[in-house]
C-alpha cells in the first residue's frame, strides 16, 4: 500500500530565520508586560470578551467625553492605559491564534504523516525480523520498545 502523505512542508533556512527572529522579537516586546496565571487563577478572573468589550468601550467613551462623571477613586489615566494595552492585546491574540492554529494543524497532520510512516517502516523490519533478513534483528529488537504488550491479539485461525 502506497503512503498517502498528508501534509508535505519545507523551511527554507532564511524562513527559520525570519520565524525565530519575529518570535524573539515578540518575547522581547512582551519582556516584563505580562502575567502567568496558574489555571486555579485563572478560574478567578472573568474575561471581557464580546457584550463586556462594548459595554467597557462605552465607559471608556463616557470617560473621554464626561471624565467629571468619574468617582474620585478612580484612576482614569490607568483606565485608559489599561484599555489601551488590553485593545492592543486583543488585536495581537487575533493574530497570533490565527497563526498558532494554522501551526498546530500543520504540525498536527505532520505528525499523523510521520506516524504512519514510521509504523509502515516497523512492520517493513518486523517482516524481514521475522524471515530473518540480515541487518534487520537490533533494529527491531530497538524499534520494538514502543510497543511493550506485544502484536495484540491475532484473529483465531478457522
Amino acid at each position: 500500500m502506497a503512503q498517502e502523505n498528508m501534509m508535505s512542508v519545507e523551511f527554507t533556512s532564511d524562513q527559520i530565520t525570519k520565524m525565530e527572529t519575529a518570535l524573539q522579537m515578540m518575547e522581547e516586546v512582551l519582556a516584563g508586560k505580562g502575567r502567568s496565571l496558574t489555571p486555579k487563577e485563572r478560574q478567578g478572573y472573568g474575561r471581557v470578551k464580546y457584550e463586556k468589550e462594548v459595554w467597557v468601550g462605552k465607559v471608556n467613551a463616557h470617560l473621554e467625553s464626561s471624565p467629571t462623571t468619574a468617582p474620585d477613586y478612580l484612576d482614569i489615566a490607568e483606565f485608559k492605559k489599561d484599555f489601551f494595552a488590553h485593545t492592543l492585546l486583543n488585536k495581537w491574540a487575533a493574530a497570533v491564534e490565527k497563526q498558532f492554529e494554522l501551526i498546530e494543524d500543520t504540525n498536527r497532520l505532520l505528525g499523523y504523516d510521520l506516524d504512519e510512516s514510521s509504523l509502515m517502516y516497523y512492520r517493513h523490519v518486523s517482516s524481514s525480523a521475522r524471515n530473518n533478513a540480515p541487518g534487520v534483528r537490533t533494529i527491531y529488537e530497538d524499534l520494538k520498545q514502543q510497543f511493550p504488550g506485544g502484536g495484540g491479539k491475532k484473529a483465531p485461525v478457522q
